[in-house]
């Protein structure tokens, strides 16, 4: 008798779950403030990993969440959006640029990129036609004698 009660009670509750998890599809356009379509914006759901899409060329998307649930719009230089949806089908957003996004003079050297202000040292260029002109076995020791008879 506990058998039958126990897979009456799954024929009952398995339905229940699967209606619960019901998903919209949800597509629309991002654009800037001037209106001009964006791409390549994240689009993600926010507080589910793995969940998300990004704008085509024409700054358009399609995703597919659960009712009630947060898309968070994000792209680089811009201002993260976030949109509950409800039941709507159609989200157009528009970014506005950070105020933050403002980039600091870099240097590009050797070891990687640092600001302007942090560099503490003499930098320089060095064409390889002057590093082919004094062959060593070592790239310090060209840098070297290419500054010496420059």
């Amino acid at each position: 008798m506990k058998k039958y009660l126990t897979i009456f009670l799954l024929i009952l509750v398995v339905p229940l779950t699967m209606l619960a998890q019901q998903t919209v599809s949800v597509n629309g356009t991002v654009t800037d403030m001037q209106g001009e379509p964006m791409i390549g914006v994240n689009i993600t759901v926010k507080d589910v990993p793995g969940m998300g899409t990004i704008t085509d060329i024409n700054g358009k998307y399609t995703i597919k969440i659960e009712p009630y649930h947060y898309l968070v719009f994000s792209y680089i230089g811009y201002d993260n959006v976030e949109v509950l949806v409800k039941e709507q089908r159609t989200v157009a957003v528009k970014m506005k640029e950070s105020a933050a996004s403002v980039l600091d003079e870099v240097v590009v050297t050797g070891m990687g990129t640092q600001k302007k202000l942090t560099v503490t040292g003499a930098v320089t260029n060095v064409k390889v036609e002057d590093l082919k002109r004094f062959p060593t076995s070592n790239l310090s020791n060209a840098l070297l004698v290419t500054y010496l008879v420059s």
